[in-house]
Order: structure tokens, then sequence, then C-alpha cells
């Protein structure tokens, strides 16, 4: 299976990373960044960081967009961390060299987006974690080649408005509405992750401390540390020990389908300014397959299974 993946280099996306170098099969072509949880150098920089844990070869990291096709960018530090990783990235940087990203430019990455869906076309899947900005240029530069991927995942967008978000926005739809616009009207192979699903599943901070325990690599106190912030910014907000593994879920509804609920549906985003990234069922609007419901238990055993497959160092 040849994946490409596209981030904006968080705490969950860090996670969903350690979940892709760890399910055998999986093959991935590529990882671009966008803006969104940190900027997309500081992203790519993470990437590589991730990388660092696993053996040699590395994939190709490209920093894509920096900000948002209309409008202002608004960053999730306060959730992620100045580093996007909570906190973690100084003492794992220390004395390594981690290489730069092949490419630096929005228009680069884009292309190179593109030509990773002409070259594998039905053997090809897209996973995005954040805005989705460059998937969005990168249609633009060759919306048949994206229409003819196996499968585009996304995570973003909500059907209904978690009550701790009210007065707010969805982060990966919102930061990016004219992007989202954009796919949506691109008639692609769409599978989508709303926000509200995601929320079903709690990744617990004795789950992860237990983890490390009983696989004790580099990884997973690497792991435990960059979450650490990461929980106490969703206890302080919401009161939970623990975090909404958002990102890794994303990938698993391309690699684990049986532990989702989905339906083949129309949707369209809520353009009545209430909520930005509300999405809704249209009969007018456009076909997407969208994840309903998530097994909580088996998504848990399945991110368990892969920290447990981390390299020792």
């Amino acid at each position: 299976m040849q994946v490409w993946i596209d981030t904006d280099g968080g705490v969950d996306d860090a996670l969903a990373l350690a979940c892709a170098y760890s399910t055998p099969g999986l093959t991935l072509a590529g990882i671009s960044t966008v803006f969104g949880n940190v900027a997309p150098l500081k992203a790519a920089r993470n990437v590589a960081l991730i990388q660092s844990f696993y053996p040699e070869p590395h994939v190709d990291i490209y920093a894509g967009a920096d900000a948002p096709l209309e409008g202002d960018w608004h960053h999730a530090r306060a959730v992620h961390g100045e580093d996007g990783l909570g906190g973690a990235v100084a003492e794992r940087i220390a004395g390594r060299y981690l290489p730069k990203p092949v490419g630096i430019s929005p228009i680069k990455t884009a292309e190179r987006i593109a030509s990773f869906a002409r070259e594998n076309g039905a053997q090809g899947h897209l996973v995005c974690f954040g805005p989705v900005t460059n998937l969005a240029r990168a249609c633009a530069f060759d919306p048949g080649a994206l229409q003819s991927l196996a499968s585009i995942t996304l995570m973003g967008g909500t059907m209904t408005i978690p009550p701790p978000r009210r007065g707010g926005f969805e982060f990966n739809f919102g930061s990016d509405m004219e992007a989202i616009r954009a796919v949506l009207e691109a008639d692609l192979p769409l599978t989508v992750l709303p926000l509200d699903v995601c929320r079903k599943v709690v990744l617990r901070k004795a789950r992860l401390a237990r983890i490390a325990r009983q696989c004790n690599t580099p990884l997973n106190h690497f792991m435990q540390r960059a979450h650490n912030h990461y929980m106490d910014a969703y206890k302080a907000r919401e009161g939970i020990e623990g975090c909404y593994p958002h990102d890794a879920l994303a990938l698993a509804a391309l690699l684990k389908p049986e532990i989702f609920k989905r339906d083949t549906c129309r949707i369209r985003l809520d353009e009545s300014g209430e909520f930005s990234g509300l999405l809704k069922r249209d009969e007018t609007g456009f076909v997407v397959h969208l994840v309903t419901d998530i097994d909580q238990r088996l998504a848990l055993n399945w991110i368990e299974v892969c920290l447990l497959m981390s390299p020792v160092e």
C-alpha cells in the first residue's frame, strides 16, 4: 500500500506517524507539511524527528503551504506547545542531525502530491491530518490525478458542535474554508473522519505510561513526554485525563476500516457562520464516505500494538 501523509506537525500527528512506521505492508511514499498546529518548516522538523527513531531509509519531506488560500492562520501552540510536540523537541534533537525538507515551497509540494497521485493511481492513498491547503493546490494542478487515487482520508469537519468548542471552530477545515470547499467540489474519493467521531476515543495518560513501561523504547518515552503538555491542555480545557488521538484515528480509518462505521452520503459545509468547519447532510451536496462511529476499544488496542512495535535504538 503506497501512502502519502500530509501533516501539520502536532502531537497527535506524531502518534499517527509512529503508527504508520509500525504498520507492515504500508509504504510511505512521501510526507508533506502544512501550516496548522505549527508552521510547515517546524512541522517538517517534527516529522524528521519522528523518523529519526526508525531505521533508514527515511522518506522525503516537503514543506508546503504556510497560510490558507484566504484569511489568516490560527496556530495551535497552546495545545501542542511552542515546538508542536509538547516541549519535547530540544532534548531529542540535541547533538543530532535532522535532514531538511527536500522541497520548501507550497507550489513544489502541491506538484509533488499530484505527481504521487499520477504515479500510483488506484494503488495510492493520501491521508491529511491538518488543513487541506496542500491538497486543494494539488487538485488545481491535476484534478484527474487526485481523482484516480484509491482513497483520500481527511480528518476534519464535524457534524455536531462539541459543547467545549461552542463559539470556536473545527481546526482543520475551519483553518482554510476556501481549501475545503475546493476539495469537496473536486469529485475526489474522499473519506471524512469528523471531529465529533474522533472525540469518542480517549487515549488515557495512564495507558500511555503503561505502554512506555511495557515497551521501554526511546520512541515511547518521547511520546509520553510529548503527550504530557497535550493531555494537560485537554484536562484544563475539557476536564479529561488524556487526549483525543485524532490523526492516529484518521490513519486507522484507512488501515483498519473494520473498526469504523461509515455511510456514503452527500454533505456540504454549513455556511451559516455559526461554526466554521460544521458539516451537514444535503442531497444536493458532495459524495463522501462519512465515518459515523468507531469502536473505541479496538481503536486504542491498535494504537497500543503500533507503539509496542517501536524500535530499540
